[in-house]
């Protein structure tokens, strides 16, 4: 029985705008006060969510780690640990989780565990061998998708498949918009009419940016009245927009850049397509979902643990630009689909909410701090 609120603290590298860190954001001021002191300490330096957590009353502190080995900077952390009289510590990426599990070990802090957001962390037999030798100060793991938690046993080679748990990750939806549609239709490029086929992503070849425009193409080829947007920005924009140009897409698709309004965008849409080559999970998913637009996406990674095929959205093989334009094609000739689908999607939202990730966390801190008090 706990009879005091638990001292958890997150370690992760930095808070810079990102889904890890709006996560942290959204879930940890919900946290009940009366079972937990939440914050958070940062290994590199903080920035900008910081100040928005700490708004929130969450303390988010600094203590610098140089190298994830580096054994002053273990030791100084390991210290600072024991100085705020931490129950559990939960680490996030792959250098909080080598550093971040070194230094509660040697703090001798009962509940270690570390989350796993990605599935391209494991790149060299280096961090695999970190990652193996760490694992036996961790208590438990927290994945982000089914398939994450897979291909982590996969590449480890950890036999811990009963120590990790599934998490999905949360979408902070953006309210829905009540902006001016009209407005963005008359944006330079931009057509006045007609239906519109969006993404939203980073623009690198890991989101498959180009495999949308290639089936921009094809869709464009037999339906005049399409309109295809991108929203979003990196360092593949340049080649892109030679190879929409080149495909002669400059009448039907329009660059968006990165948006502060992106609400705006996704009620303009008719369709949301997700076209990556990898996901962890795919968040951008949920808010296309939020904001009852159909979705197509490519099955990839943990993907299809948030669209079933034909119910809440359409899935079609990844690096196919023609599935993907023969399915933008089926559902903008189907609205009938469209609508059975959102409606679907509003339900299969409520696995996702905010509410469900903070209390399904209360419960496993609990569990394990249960279990590391009975294990002494």
């Amino acid at each position: 029985m706990i009879n005091r609120p638990l001292n958890v603290i997150r370690i992760i590298s930095f808070l810079p705008i990102g889904g890890v860190e709006n996560t942290l954001l959204a879930t940890l001021p919900l946290f009940d006060k009366n079972r937990f002191n939440i914050s958070v300490c940062c290994t590199y330096r903080k920035g900008p969510i910081a100040d928005r957590l700490e708004e929130k009353g969450i303390p988010v502190h600094c203590c610098r780690v140089a190298s994830r080995l580096h054994p002053i900077h273990l030791w100084r952390l390991s210290r600072w640990l024991k100085e705020n009289k931490a129950d559990i510590v939960h680490t996030h990426m792959y250098s909080s989780n080598i550093s971040g599990v070194i230094a509660a070990r040697l703090a001798h802090i009962p509940v270690i565990i570390n989350h796993i957001h990605s599935t391209h962390e494991w790149k060299s037999w280096n961090r695999i061998l970190m990652e193996r030798l760490v694992d036996r100060f961790r208590i438990g793991t927290i994945a982000v998708s089914q398939y994450v938690k897979n291909l982590y046993l996969q590449k480890t080679g950890l036999a811990c498949e009963n120590k990790i748990r599934v998490l999905h990750n949360i979408a902070r939806f953006s309210p829905k918009s009540i902006g001016d549609k009209a407005r963005l239709r008359r944006e330079p490029g931009f057509p006045p009419e007609g239906p519109v086929v969006g993404t939203v992503a980073r623009l690198v070849p890991i989101k498959g940016v180009d495999i949308f425009i290639r089936a921009a193409a094809e869709v464009c080829g037999r339906r005049k009245d399409v309109s295809f947007v991108i929203v979003g920005e990196g360092k593949e924009r340049r080649g892109l927009e030679t190879m929409a140009e080149g495909l002669g897409l400059k009448r039907c698709l329009f660059f968006a850049g990165e948006r502060q309004n992106i609400a705006d965008f996704y009620d303009l849409f008719d369709i949301f397509v997700l076209s990556s080559r990898a996901e962890g999970f795919g968040i951008v998913i949920l808010e296309a979902m939020h904001h009852d637009i159909p979705v197509i996406a490519a099955a990839v990674g943990g993907v299809p643990e948030i669209v079933v095929n034909g119910v809440t959205g359409i899935l079609v093989p990844p690096e196919s630009p023609q599935s993907l334009a023969e399915a933008i094609i089926s559902l903008l000739d189907n609205s009938e689909q469209g609508r059975r689908l959102v409606e679907e999607a509003r339900k299969r939202l409520e696995l996702f909410t905010v509410e469900r990730y903070v209390e399904t966390l209360e419960s496993y801190y609990e569990e394990l701090w249960e279990r590391a008090m009975r294990q002494g």
